[in-house]
């Protein structure tokens, strides 16, 4: 017979200003049924530490709320009836400052709890994807928080959006001088979870700025891609990076790491 259950998403994000988050398991409790389940990702994900860059805070995180959830199943068989059980599972996810918050509850009908644990895990967890514009997103900030630091810098740089008859798009960064463009920066994020997909950003963002070249946007001399790749990439991560700067290269489109601050700065200064 089935039961009413309900269930809350449990995000990890460490970026409270752009709100960036990544799904990292589930927590549900079917009330009728006095039961409290939850499944949480390895604190190794590696999705999660290649999108936000990070291979501490995760895992501590991960743990603490291991422990909390844990304690709060030990603590669901003492409430006797069904909407006290469902009280505290609400209370449990209601907002809170932290890092690991929880998404509003939702309703499912199941006739097996665990097994709906299950197949909501493998359907916002292990198939969510946490987005290259996210992570572009955060890079953008981080590159505009390093111009801010240099005073010929910080105030030359404004986000435009640029088109011609047969292209238009955004870039983050570009410097104009009396309506001609002398730099233009574009973060890249490969972050994708198959090299295939790394391959086709490479290549959408190749055939974006190769056409506007070829309208006279903007002069293929004067752009620089920012590139994020992998923390720790496997064998066809590597083969697809190297095949995105080979690409870069023949295409004569300037490119250096997005940690690289110097020769960010170096082509900036250049380029104005």
């Amino acid at each position: 017979m089935t039961t009413p259950c309900l269930y809350s998403i449990v995000r990890y994000a460490p970026y409270a200003e752009t709100e960036e988050f990544a799904n990292v398991g589930v927590v549900l409790c079917a009330p009728k049924l006095g039961q409290f389940h939850f499944q949480l990702t390895q604190g190794n994900n590696a999705r999660v530490k290649n999108f936000f860059q990070d291979e501490i805070i995760f895992p501590h995180a991960k743990d603490a709320i291991a422990r909390e959830l844990k304690f709060a199943q030990e603590q669901s068989c003492k409430f006797t009836t069904p909407e006290r059980l469902a009280n505290f599972f609400n209370y449990l996810i209601g907002k809170k400052e932290s890092i690991i918050h929880f998404s509003p509850a939702r309703v499912v009908m199941s006739d097996c709890p665990q097994d709906m644990l299950a197949a909501l895990f493998d359907k916002f967890v292990n198939h969510s994807e946490v987005t290259k514009e996210s992570r572009e997103a955060i890079l953008t900030r981080e590159l505009k928080n390093r111009f801010s630091h240099y005073n010929d810098l910080k105030n030359v740089f404004k986000k435009e959006t640029l088109g011609g008859e047969l292209t238009r798009f955004s870039l983050p960064f570009v410097a104009r001088q009396e309506g001609q463009i002398l730099c233009a920066i574009k973060p890249l994020a490969f972050v994708q979870d198959k090299p295939e997909k790394m391959m086709e950003h490479c290549d959408s963002w190749t055939a974006k700025i190769l056409r506007a070249t070829s309208e006279k946007i903007l002069s293929l001399s004067n752009v620089l891609f920012t590139i994020d790749a992998p923390r720790h990439p496997n064998d066809l991560e590597v083969k697809a990076m190297r095949e995105i700067r080979k690409t870069f290269n023949e295409k004569g489109i300037n490119h250096v790491e997005h940690t690289d601050e110097a020769s960010i700065v170096k082509f900036a200064r250049q380029a104005i």
